[in-house]
């Protein structure tokens, strides 16, 4: 008596050399390249096909059609979980905001902006390696004070926006302290936001029902 699995594996090399050739039936093959492409293709297809038998018809664009509606619709499903992912959402905010203030702000030859490309987390390990009296050696304080408002020639900052949100955490205090510090030092106003957690919010919608804040 046969093994099932050998059963199985006979009955899928059966049916994937019907449908490569019904495939190869109705195209046109002028060259070994052509060939080349045809034979991927189909083997491509075919294998698709044997995932989901009750694809298969005899009218092959039939048969084509339904095979990209069933990927279309896995692209479809996998690109709407990458959508409402939360990190993917909170990088879309960030450029989304960034093309606001770039289409809104009134930009000449002497105005500019500028990004650096930090994350909340990589800033504040950052900020923390200089802490007390050597915060003034940290790679951000030399990029925004020495390189431009320190020197001659430089092209000092207007305004600093720190694209984070910020609560009363001992971490983000500590790190909303030292970036105020050097926007300071470089006279620059510092703009950030705060997180609803702040008042013990999971989102601002909140603001509108009635709470106690003091507790």
């Amino acid at each position: 008596m046969m093994p099932a699995d050998a059963t199985d594996v006979q009955v899928a090399t059966v049916d994937l050399g019907d449908f490569t050739r019904m495939l190869r039936f109705e195209f046109k093959i002028r060259s070994d390249h052509s060939r080349d492409l045809v034979e991927s293709a189909v083997r491509t297809l075919a294998e698709q096909a044997l995932q989901n038998t009750s694809l298969i018809s005899d009218d092959v664009v039939t048969t084509i059609q339904a095979m990209i509606a069933s990927i279309d619709q896995k692209l479809s499903a996998q690109l709407n979980e990458i959508l409402h992912h939360e990190n993917f959402q909170r990088v879309e905010s960030a450029w989304r905001g960034l093309h606001h203030l770039a289409i809104n702000t009134e930009t000449d030859e002497t105005l500019k902006i500028r990004v650096l490309p930090v994350s909340k987390v990589e800033m504040s390990r950052t900020l923390r390696k200089y802490k007390g009296v050597t915060w003034d050696q940290s790679p951000l304080f030399k990029k925004i004070y020495e390189d431009e408002y320190g020197q001659i020639g430089g092209e000092p900052y207007g305004c600093l926006i720190a694209d984070y949100y910020f609560d009363h955490t001992p971490p983000d205090v500590e790190l909303l302290s030292g970036l105020a510090q050097i926007a300071a030092a470089s006279h620059s106003p510092l703009i950030s936001a705060v997180s609803p957690h702040l008042l013990q919010m999971d989102s601002w919608r909140e603001l509108a029902n009635p709470r106690d804040i003091t507790k």
